[in-house]
C-alpha cells in the first residue's frame, strides 16, 4: 500500500511544470543573447491559421466576453487553433459572473443544519477565476501576458516612457 501513494506522489512530482515559462522568439531576441547562445537556437514558432470562430451554444454572458475578448487583442494574435481557450475563458467568465449575482443575492453564509457555513458559490466562483487566469494568461490578457506579446518594433527605448505611459 505504501509502495502505490509513494508511486502516486512521484507522479504528481513528474507532471509539475519545471522553471519560467517559454518566451516568445521575439522576446528572446528583444533581450539580447544574455546566456550567449547562438541566434540559430531560438526556433520560429509555429503561425496558427485562420480567425477564431464563436462556439455555438454560449450564453448571453459569454457570448459578449467572446466577442469583447477578440476585439480587444491585436489582428493575427488568436487564430482558429485558440478557439477552444478562448471558449473556455468565456464560459469561466460566464460562470463566475453568475455565481457572483447569486452570491450578492445569498451572502456570505448560508444556513446549514449545522449552524451557518460558507457559501458554496464562493467554491464555484474560486473555481471559474483560476480557470479564467489561467487560459486568460495564455491568450494574452493578463498584464504578463500582455507583455510576452509585445512586438519590440513598438517599443519605446526611453525608460521613463515605460514607466509612466503616454
Amino acid at each position: 500500500m505504501a509502495y502505490i501513494f509513494r508511486w502516486l506522489r512521484k507522479a504528481k512530482a513528474a507532471k509539475m511544470p519545471k522553471g519560467e515559462k517559454p518566451k516568445s522568439k521575439i522576446i528572446k531576441l528583444a533581450e539580447g543573447n544574455r546566456s550567449n547562445v547562438g541566434l540559430h537556437r531560438i526556433y520560429d514558432e509555429p503561425q496558427g491559421l485562420g480567425h477564431p470562430r464563436m462556439p455555438p451554444g454560449l450564453n448571453e454572458l459569454a457570448e459578449e466576453m467572446w466577442l469583447d475578448t477578440v476585439s480587444s487583442l491585436p489582428d493575427g494574435v488568436l487564430t482558429r487553433a485558440d478557439e477552444a481557450a478562448l471558449e473556455a475563458y468565456a464560459v469561466n467568465w460566464s460562470v463566475f459572473r453568475q455565481a457572483r449575482e447569486k452570491l450578492d443575492k445569498t451572502g456570505l453564509l448560508v444556513q446549514s443544519p449545522q449552524g451557518p457555513v460558507r457559501n458554496p458559490l464562493l467554491v464555484v466562483m474560486n473555481n471559474a477565476v483560476k480557470a479564467m487566469m489561467s487560459t486568460g494568461s495564455e491568450l494574452g490578457l493578463t498584464p504578463a501576458g500582455r507583455a510576452r506579446l509585445a512586438h519590440p518594433d513598438k517599443w519605446d527605448s526611453d525608460p521613463i516612457t515605460l514607466l509612466l505611459g503616454d
